[in-house]
């Protein structure tokens, strides 16, 4: 699926490659309008380290530092994925610390991104809202603002929770294999996998946490909902503690399985190629993998690499084993 290039370590499954490197070389080595879909969380600077390598994009201080290296891949994103499809990019705004910027508040990792996306000649085609648990971050953080200390004694310097997003950008031009995600005899397409009433809840502008111990999140809590549905559990993600080296400053933020599946599930046919620039342990070709679809994925860090070539065979092995 991947033309090979010398200077990389590349391992090649049933269904999927995965390549050791830095994303911006290697991506050059995938074919014109060859992937149906591109879904990733890239680095977020100044929040992970990921490693001490000068290759890594996400080794930077600041969002200017981070926008200029991601500026290198963004147009090559858009040479390889197909005309109509869609780049799913997760991310959250970063904080500002008084003590490493001068001022404390947020700073606008999301606009930034759209904004370069746009001048590389994506279309900016929307954006879904990904509930997080604000008391989580508090306790995982350590985030003053967070804190009901603050509150009580002045909340001029209290925030909210970050949320997650995920934001999509359309490649100009038509769609000539068109996506029939949805189940329905009406428009005579039995062959879906997304119900109507998983549409109903996946298209809402914020997709919420789950928040029971049974798995269901309680629909009380959001006034307007009509249903009990299942919704993206923060701690449904593959495990990283084999992957890190002692040279990790701060761990991995890990992409939820439930926001690929659903962006999977969305924009992508059975068998098309979904890949990741930021592969990490693979989450995003482990889903894809699993949900019928092929996968390409490029990852710098050789511990990370090792744990998702594991992980993707894992998840073909599953998927043969359903058929």
């Amino acid at each position: 699926m991947v033309n090979s290039m010398k200077a990389l370590n590349q391992i090649n499954g049933e269904n999927w490659s995965l390549i050791n490197g830095d994303c911006c070389e290697a991506i050059k080595g995938l074919p014109d309008n060859s992937v149906g879909l591109s879904v990733f969380s890239p680095p977020f600077p100044g929040m992970y380290a990921y490693s001490n390598s000068t290759r890594d994009i996400g080794n930077c201080t600041s969002i200017d530092e981070m926008i200029n290296h991601f500026a290198f891949l963004m147009p090559e994103l858009l040479r390889v994925i197909k005309p109509g499809r869609m780049c799913c990019v997760h991310l959250c705004q970063l904080t500002a610390m008084l003590s490493r910027d001068g001022y404390i508040g947020l700073k606008d990792y999301r606009g930034r991104t759209i904004s370069e996306m746009e001048k590389a000649g994506w279309v900016y085609a929307g954006e879904v809202t990904i509930d997080k648990n604000p008391q989580v971050q508090a306790v995982r953080n350590k985030e003053r603002g967070l804190m009901f200390k603050t509150l009580a004694n002045d909340s001029s310097l209290m925030r909210m929770g970050l949320a997650d997003y995920l934001i999509y950008f359309r490649k100009p031009g038509a769609n000539e294999n068109p996506i029939r995600a949805g189940i329905s005899k009406k428009y005579e397409n039995p062959n879906g996998w997304i119900t109507e009433e998983q549409w109903i809840e996946w298209a809402a502008p914020v997709w919420y946490r789950q928040v029971l111990g049974d798995g269901r999140r309680d629909v009380t809590n959001y006034p307007g909902a009509n249903m009990v549905t299942d919704g993206i559990r923060e701690t449904d993600v593959l495990n990283v503690a084999c992957g890190r080296d002692e040279k990790d400053e701060r761990h991995l933020c890990p992409l939820q399985l439930g926001v690929i599946e659903r962006a999977v599930a969305l924009w992508s046919n059975p068998g098309d190629v979904v890949f990741s620039p930021f592969a990490g342990i693979g989450s995003e070709g482990y889903q894809s993998l699993k949900m019928g679809r092929k996968f390409i994925g490029i990852e710098l860090k050789p511990s990370y690499f090792k744990v998702a070539c594991d992980n993707l065979a894992m998840a073909q092995q599953r998927t043969d084993a359903l058929l």
